[in-house]
Order: structure tokens, then sequence, then C-alpha cells
């Protein structure tokens, strides 16, 4: 039997052990970009079928916001999306129709790398007139020393759109 404050010292010891070994310094953040586009999205879209929206050429900026801090881009270790928010341009509508949203980042230069930016599997009802999206961990440095990519929108709708809408997504990455 082991006697109750040596016990005592063992529990104690390996509670500490995960707390001691999990700590690594913070990154920090070397600067914010934000950036938007915009797209049209016809009314009539069905329920069952995903529907995707292609925007060509759309510019990052990567290489003038790195200058823009005294940056080189190769002192940029990790790109990664910070902000994800889709509304609409002109009508104030509700975006409860949505029942699903993903926004990829595609290569200009090889369509076939594609890399998820902002996500969001489950859009609750009362989503209102701004739809906020989670951000992925995907590594985009590589996709975004491009300087112009593509954005790929795929959305999911649980009703009929209630008429033709031009959606402004409002996007962002952090460099680290």
């Amino acid at each position: 039997m082991i006697p109750v404050f040596m016990r005592n010292y063992l529990l104690g010891f390996f509670f500490l052990i995960p707390f001691l070994f999990s700590c690594e310094k913070e990154t920090p953040v070397k600067f914010i970009a934000e950036l938007d586009a915009e797209f049209d999205v016809p009314s009539g879209l069905n329920t069952v079928e995903t529907h995707y929206f292609l925007l060509r050429n759309v510019p990052v900026f990567f290489s003038q916001n790195a200058a823009r801090y005294n940056l080189d881009t190769s002192q940029v270790q990790s790109l990664l999306a910070s902000k994800g928010l889709l509304r609409d341009k002109f009508l104030n509508v509700n975006f409860d129709f949505i029942s699903r949203i993903s926004v990829y980042a595609v290569s200009r230069k090889n369509p076939s790398v594609k890399r998820e930016m902002f996500y969001l599997d489950q859009v609750p009802l009362s989503v209102g007139k701004e739809l906020r999206m989670l951000s992925s961990t995907t590594q985009l440095k590589d996709l975004f020393q491009e300087e112009t990519i593509d954005l790929e929108i795929r959305i999911n709708v649980r009703q009929f759109v209630p008429g033709p809408l031009t959606a402004r997504l409002e996007f962002g990455y952090a460099a680290f």
C-alpha cells in the first residue's frame, strides 16, 4: 500500500506532465490582409446539388502587403485564412437559405492545386444578413505567392434563393 502523501505526490506529478511538455512558443502575427470579391447567385437553385461559383483572377496582394510591413516574402513562415464573411451587396438578404458553404483557393498555374480557406457545414437557420464562416487551418503561402488566385465557392441550399443577388465575400489572411 502506498502512503497518502506519496500517492498525492505521484498524482500531482502525472497531472503536471502534459502541461510541461505541451508548451510551445506562439508565433506572432506579422500582418493581416483583408480582401473582397463579388459573385452573382441566380434564383432557382435546387436543393439537391452543390452549386459552384468560380471567381477568376482574384488578386491577393501578398508581396505588396509584405513590403508594406517591411518584410520579404521569405520571412513569412506561414499564411493562414483569417476572416470569411458572406454578405449581400444590395438587398440585405437573409442567408438562412444556405445549408452548407465552403470557399477554396485554386492555383492559376495548376488548377488541380486547391486549398480550403473557409467553411460552414451546418449553417444555422438564424444566420441573418451576414454568414460568418470558420477558417480552415490549411497552409496558403504557396498559392498566394502567385499573387492572383481563383476562388471556388461551393454552396448547398436548403430552400429556394429569394431572388437573384450579388453576394460579397469578405475574406482575409494572416501571415506568421
